[in-house]
């Protein structure tokens, strides 16, 4: 009878332990979707009005402002929770949450941000914005890479001909 009642009760511990680890699971889910949310959508907006601004100082706000989360999203992305062996098994990761790339919206960001620099005259902010976004290339998709290089060889070519005019 004894040994019943540890076996029933080391069973109630244990079922006891996966439910509060499992719980605690999905409280941290929740919580964790609320803010990705918020954040998305902060990010979004930033992208948004980045994609749509006719002032370069409010394209480069933006451009800085998802430069930073891409920067934090990296570092993030190499955080995990330290478990015992016996209940890692038990545990999920979470999926992510965003649902777009915050890479690739800071790269056409920048695109966007050089262009109007370009339009306004301000050719090395144009050079440094466009070198920028091929310092993502292998983090981003190929055309925005392509599309840096292209207008960085437009940039050189213009002024090798402003050069060559008298």
């Amino acid at each position: 009878m004894r040994q019943t009642w540890l076996s029933e009760g080391l069973a109630v511990g244990v079922v006891g332990l996966v439910l509060l680890t499992t719980g605690c699971q999905s409280s941290l889910s929740s919580r964790s979707t609320d803010m990705d949310n918020s954040q998305f959508m902060s990010l979004w907006q930033t992208y948004t009005d980045c994609k749509v601004a006719s002032d370069l100082a409010q394209a480069s706000l933006g451009m800085g402002k998802l430069t930073v989360a891409t920067q934090v999203q990296d570092a993030a992305e190499g955080f995990v929770l330290p478990l015992p062996t016996t209940l890692e098994s038990l545990v999920t990761n979470l999926p992510n949450r965003l649902a777009v790339d915050v890479r690739a919206m800071t790269a056409a960001c920048s695109l966007h941000t050089g262009q109007l620099a370009l339009h306004q005259g301000r050719i090395d902010l144009a050079r440094d914005v466009f070198s920028s976004v091929l310092s993502l290339e292998q983090d981003v998709s190929p055309y925005y890479a392509m599309q840096a290089r292209k207008f960085l060889t437009e940039l050189e070519e213009g002024f090798d001909l402003a050069l060559k005019t008298p």
